[in-house]
Order: structure tokens, then C-alpha cells, then sequence
């Protein structure tokens, strides 16, 4: 099995190097985009761990694979949950602020 060593790849020489694109580029993601693609993997992570549930209950699961997944999901849903608080209460501050 080959190791390959860490090298920062062609986009992070560039910025190293002071030739960073602008935050308003095109070829960048949206922050909409990136909370969409968020929630959709944390509902992704609960379907499987139904599924799983769903499996174990038919009597064809392993109780520890149900475990994992479950876990997985609600650990998922309270980061987003967090992140989503901490969103919450920064919108919050900035709407406090006197202009």
C-alpha cells in the first residue's frame, strides 16, 4: 500500500503565492448552497438509519450496524442544530447593532 506525502494542492500555491481569487468570484459556492447540500447529507443520514432500523426490526439488521447509524444521524442533527443557533444568535447581535 503506497502512502502518498501531503502537498497542498494547486489552488492553495496560488494563494500562497498572493494570487487569491476575490470572495465574489463565479467560480465560487454559495453559502445557500452549502447549508442546502448540509441538510440534505444530515436527512440522508436519518433515511439510512430508518432503513437500518426498519432492517433490524424485519429480523435481517445487525444491531450494532443500527448503532452506528443512529448515532451518526443525531450527532449530525445536533451539530447542525448547533450551527444553526449560532447563526441564529449572529444574525441577532448584527440586527442589535446601531448604525
Amino acid at each position: 500500500m503506497d502512502i502518498n506525502p501531503i502537498r497542498p494542492g494547486a489552488e492553495f500555491a496560488a494563494q500562497a503565492a498572493g494570487s487569491a481569487q476575490p470572495a465574489g468570484d463565479a467560480g465560487g459556492v454559495a453559502f445557500k448552497d452549502l447549508l442546502a447540500d448540509a441538510v440534505a447529507q444530515v436527512n440522508n443520514l436519518q433515511q439510512a438509519a430508518d432503513v437500518k432500523a426498519t432492517q433490524l426490526a424485519a429480523g435481517s439488521g445487525a444491531v450494532d450496524e443500527v448503532m452506528i447509524a443512529v448515532q451518526k444521524a443525531d450527532l449530525a442533527l445536533q451539530m447542525t442544530m448547533t450551527i444553526r443557533n449560532k447563526l441564529v444568535d449572529a444574525y441577532q447581535e448584527v440586527s442589535r447593532m446601531q448604525i
